[in-house]
């Protein structure tokens, strides 16, 4: 799918620019001291523009999902969202980190469920696992992982939707959590009775790339 990339951020004087992305820190795990999105004004977390044509192909990876998901146990559904929306929703927040970080999302078609990996980043230990939400009872959701999923990806990102509509959608990355991390934190029933292993938004890594400014 050809696109314009959407997204680009750029330091401003008086503000460090991360790149975790291009180091070999974006595999590490989550450590004291490292700065999460809380830590920084909400309007400096990327924000990625998606098109009319993002949704139109967003909708049609979606009915290709539901059907090879719908082989197996439908996936896991939270809130009041059909499996359709839910795999759409999710979809949308693999572009939008595609777009950010200029990769391409798996467009193939499983027969039955994939392989736990939405995007390869950069090279070997790049692969990130992808979570979207649309909810709007909150600015900072957690990163909720189904605790009896296989942690295959090296990363997992949160993304937040905050519009959606047929002409585009404005689509917040939050930020990411390493697969040790999320191996070391011990799965609960959150929300209802879901076992989830659930990450706070505190115990998130700053998006790479994103500018952070101090005072």
């Amino acid at each position: 799918m050809s696109s314009e990339r959407a997204a680009r951020c750029t330091a401003r004087p008086g503000c460090s620019q991360q790149t975790a992305m291009a180091t070999t820190q974006s595999s590490r795990d989550k450590s004291p001291g490292t700065i999460s999105p809380v830590d920084v004004p909400i309007q400096q977390l990327p924000v990625v523009e998606l098109s009319a044509e993002h949704i139109r192909r967003s909708g049609e990876l979606a009915v290709d999902r539901n059907e090879s998901y719908d082989r197996i146990d439908g996936g896991t559904v939270f809130g009041e969202n059909d499996s359709l929306t839910s795999h759409q929703i999710g979809i949308l927040g693999e572009m939008a980190v595609a777009e950010l970080y200029d990769a391409d999302i798996d467009t193939e078609k499983y027969s039955f469920g994939d392989d736990g990996i939405d995007l390869n980043l950069w090279g070997a230990g790049g692969t990130a696992d992808i979570k979207a939400t649309k909810t709007d009872k909150m600015r900072y959701p957690e990163l909720l992982i189904c605790h009896d999923n296989e942690l295959t990806a090296e990363l997992y990102f949160i993304t937040h939707i905050l519009n959606w509509g047929p002409n585009g959608a404005r689509i917040r990355v939050l930020g990411y959590s390493t697969k040790k991390h999320v191996e070391n934190t011990t799965p609960r029933r959150h929300p209802g009775t879901t076992k989830n292993h659930v990450i706070s938004p505190e115990d998130l890594t700053l998006p790479p790339l994103v500018e952070s400014c101090n005072g």
